[in-house]
């Protein structure tokens, strides 16, 4: 059954922050809720408007949906096709999901010139481990760990995923929210959702709102700043997001070029009608210069850029 309907899945947003979203006044105002961990990140799906039992099974197959795509793609499953890839170096006949994802990664690797890398993650696990130990970084051992980082080494088909050299390891942590993302919004227009804003670490709406204004999604840490949104997906990186250690500039968000990290202080939005694309292309903008970053940002048709700088 298809009709017109309000729905919003949102990750650590409360029911009655969405009060004013819903299609009903807030007397009438419906919500039914699924709380979890996903990615090993708390998440919250909410659904707006909808009878309960109808509410209860399209959450349900958005989070078996979720479930089973991070069985493919988590860092910290040891059963995952991801873990597998990384210990043995190949995995023979890959998950069809698997092998769309690193072919997309490597699309906006190639065009970045490999500021996006995904094959980033034994320099990001080296410095993360170095930084809590308190050690000093080795520049000799840098220079080693960042030799492992080339996604030109990435052999991918149908058949087999599989590494040019030893050492080396993805990661998806930059595109695969949004891609979990652009999936869970293919679920919603297959049941017929119309306005709905996802939040699963990036942001989609889908539609507007049911007033038939546009969603707006305010950017955290920066005071009146907000994205208009319709049929189209944020991403928002900034190295503030997450510290190794207690932090003295070293964040998550690495240049592969030069092993260097994000400015704390700068925030990156990207707009694109993909949510993997924005995930993708945020985390590129936020280790590039402002202008490098809108030449990256020109290499697409229908993406948008905004920098900002948070206050000190």
């Amino acid at each position: 059954m298809k009709r017109r309907r309000s729905l919003s899945i949102l990750a650590g947003v409360t029911a009655a922050s969405l009060a004013g979203t819903s299609c009903r006044t807030r007397q009438n105002f419906q919500i039914t809720r699924w709380r979890g961990v996903l990615f090993s990140a708390e998440v919250d799906l909410a659904v707006h408007d909808l009878p309960v039992g109808e509410a209860e099974e399209l959450i349900a197959r958005c989070v078996s949906e979720m479930q089973r795509l991070e069985a493919l793609f988590s860092l910290y499953l040891p059963d995952s096709s991801l873990c597998q890839l990384n210990r043995e170096g190949r995995l023979g006949n890959p998950p069809g999901e698997l092998v769309n994802l690193v072919r997309k990664s490597l699309v906006v690797a190639e065009r970045s010139g490999g500021i996006f890398d995904p094959t980033v993650q034994p320099y990001w696990q080296w410095l993360r481990e170095v930084v809590e130990a308190g050690d000093g970084i080795d520049p000799a051992e840098q220079v080693r760990q960042l030799s492992r980082v080339d996604y030109r080494q990435v052999r991918c088909a149908a058949e087999e995923v599989s590494f040019g050299k030893s050492g080396m390891a993805m990661t998806f942590n930059g595109i695969a929210q949004g891609w979990i993302t652009d999936r869970a919004c293919e679920l919603l227009r297959e049941s017929g959702a119309r306005h709905c804003l996802v939040n699963l670490g990036e942001f989609y709406a889908l539609g507007g709102q049911c007033s038939g204004q546009d969603w707006l999604v305010g950017l955290r840490g920066l005071a009146g700043e907000e994205v208009s949104l319709r049929n189209r997906a944020l991403a928002v990186s900034s190295g503030s997001g997450f510290y190794f250690g207690t932090g003295a500039g070293r964040n998550h968000l690495i240049d592969p070029r030069s092993g260097a990290c994000a400015e704390d202080r700068r925030v990156v939005a990207v707009t694109a009608g993909e949510a993997c694309l924005a995930d993708a292309l945020s985390t590129a903008c936020a280790v590039m210069g402002d202008e490098e970053a809108r030449a990256l940002i020109a290499k697409w048709e229908g993406v948008d850029l905004a920098i900002h700088r948070s206050p000190a």
